[in-house]
Parts: structure tokens; C-alpha cells; sequence
């Protein structure tokens, strides 16, 4: 697989001004058609949230941004960029689910309190009925309140790495490659009730 895209692939299909389609959206999308994966910074490289834009209004702003603390610092060094290859990025992700402890599968990611403050790698895993289907990871990133709008964003092969009250979060695909090495054999993958209706009915 190609890590990135050449301009000639990309720019004939390059959406025309003012269609209301942005650019990062249609970049995963051509990504996703050949099998790639976009990789995302744990830190935003942009630092500011706008109230203002082509997709964002003020309802919005006030409702998922307002109250986001960002850092205000104006010097980064960046940090592990050797690990950002194809192979180098998979193996992390392997290492840091064998080394993250497993959350408790009985409980309800929902509950406020399904995973409190602490400083530690965690993992959890999420029903797939193949390892391109997403939308149990869209329940539990709901549950969260980390996403819930459209498809989890910042995915790689089925996983979603992030920070969650100061712990590293690995939400991994039951049927993905990691899923079917490391996921205990008692372990059963989150299925959200809200969703699970919608998946024994095929949609």
C-alpha cells in the first residue's frame, strides 16, 4: 500500500469551490477507496477552534467547542515522527493494546462513570461483523461524548486511538487483525443496544 497520494491521482477529482464539501473529508474518502488510512496528530495542529466557517456556525461552536480549554503555547517540538510509516504505526498500535490494561467488558461505556480519571493505557473492543464495519465504534465514541456525528474520525485499520480523562484510549475492532490477536477468547466486543437492532437487521 502507498502511505500517500500523488497529485496526479487526486487532483482530477478535486472538489470545486463552494460545493460544501471539505477537503479532509474528501481526502479520507479517496484515501478509504484504496484501502488507505489517514493518520491524525494527538495534538490539533491548527490550536484554535473557529466560531465561525464553511462548516461551522454558532449553535454548533456553543455546543461541542465553547467550554474546550486549548493550549496556548506557540512552540512545539513534535514527537515520534519515525513511527508514522505503514508498518512502523502498526506495530505501535500492537504494542501499546498488549501493554494497555483491558476495560471491563460487563459494564456500560453509557454510564458516566464507565472509565474515571488516572493516567493509564486502556483498551476496549467493539462488535464487528467484518473489519470494515464501524458502527459500533460510532455508539461507544457517542457514549464518550468524544464524537457523534457521521464516521469516527482519526481510525486507523478499525482502531481509534485517544485521550479519554487522562487516560491513552485503544478502541479496537473485534475483527480487525488487532482484535483477533490480542481480545481475549472470553471477551465480548461492546454492542450497544441503541445500534443493535439496526445490525441483526443488516442496515
Amino acid at each position: 500500500k502507498q502511505w500517500y497520494q500523488r497529485r496526479v491521482r487526486v487532483e482530477p477529482a478535486w472538489p470545486k469551490c463552494c460545493q460544501g464539501y471539505s477537503w479532509d473529508l474528501f481526502m479520507r474518502d479517496v484515501l478509504k477507496g484504496r484501502g488507505l488510512d489517514s493518520l491524525y496528530p494527538d495534538v490539533s495542529r491548527t490550536y484554535h477552534i473557529g466560531k465561525t466557517g464553511a462548516n461551522v456556525f454558532n449553535q454548533f461552536f456553543n455546543g461541542y467547542f465553547r467550554e474546550h480549554v486549548l493550549a496556548k503555547e506557540d512552540h512545539y517540538e513534535l514527537k515520534g515522527l519515525d513511527t508514522l510509516g505503514p508498518k512502523s504505526y502498526s506495530d505501535l498500535i500492537s504494542e501499546l493494546i498488549a501493554s494497555s490494561k483491558l476495560v471491563d467488558h460487563s459494564g456500560d461505556p453509557c454510564e458516566q462513570h464507565f472509565i474515571t480519571e488516572g493516567n493509564e493505557k486502556l483498551v476496549l473492543y467493539y462488535y464487528q461483523r467484518n473489519t470494515g464495519e464501524t458502527k459500533q465504534a460510532l455508539a461507544v465514541a457517542t457514549c464518550l461524548h468524544l464524537w457523534n456525528v457521521d464516521k469516527v474520525r482519526g481510525m486507523f485499520n478499525g482502531v481509534l486511538r485517544t485521550h479519554f480523562r487522562g487516560n491513552e484510549l485503544l478502541v479496537v475492532g473485534s475483527m480487525t487483525k488487532y482484535g483477533r490477536q490480542f481480545m481475549p477468547k472470553d471477551v465480548k466486543p461492546f454492542r450497544i443496544a441503541k445500534y443493535k437492532d439496526e445490525l441483526d437487521e443488516g442496515v
